[in-house]
């Protein structure tokens, strides 16, 4: 299995190739605009990564990638941007913050899943200013946090993810999450 990361100019993108090459994952990390769609037969897994200001050809390509996986179940994980287009694509809605939010924040699950237990907790990184406002019946919501009640999200049906932080950024925690995500992938 050979992941792709999908670069959409998120600064830290650079940790999330870091978190993966530790984790021993045979990758390709390409620029969101270098996909070719004939190409994603290619990968076991993705990873939409966050991305730094709005640009209308990356919500095009990522919703193509989101179609392609959704309509294949390749395992996709969406962080931060990431997430907030998967929900999109899927008919949930966004909302812009009155503060961006960076820094850890505490996410709580809210039910067993492949992040965490019931009821157990985690200190993340995030920076963002648009958050989750509602999520689409396509999907179900697995933690939440003080700052935001959809930070974590599963498709019902498929193996497609979201994460409104920043695993990459979030230590052992974070590598956790990758490392649990890209298991489904084998």
């Amino acid at each position: 299995m050979e992941l792709l990361i999908v670069n959409n100019t998120s600064p830290f993108v650079i940790d999330i190739v870091n978190m993966i090459k530790d984790l021993n994952i045979s990758f390709q990390c390409k620029l969101y605009s270098e996909i070719k769609s004939e190409e994603l037969s290619l990968y076991g897994a993705i990873i939409l990564s966050g991305r730094r200001n709005y640009n209308r050809e990356t919500n095009l390509k990522n919703n193509k990638i989101i179609k392609y996986c959704n309509n294949l179940d390749i395992p996709l994980l969406g962080i931060c941007y990431g997430a907030e287009i998967i929900n999109l694509f899927f008919g949930g809605s966004l909302i812009k913050m009155k503060n961006t939010i960076h820094g850890l924040v505490k996410v709580t699950s809210n039910t067993n899943n492949i992040f965490l237990p019931p009821d157990s907790s985690i200190y993340v990184y995030q920076s963002h200013r648009y958050a989750i406002s509602r999520l689409s019946s396509d999907l179900e919501l697995l933690c939440s946090s003080s700052q935001s009640k959809n930070e974590v999200f599963k498709h019902k049906n498929r193996n497609i993810f979201g994460v409104q932080f920043h695993p990459e950024k979030s230590g052992i925690d974070g590598k956790s999450i990758l490392y649990n995500f890209l298991r489904l992938a084998n």
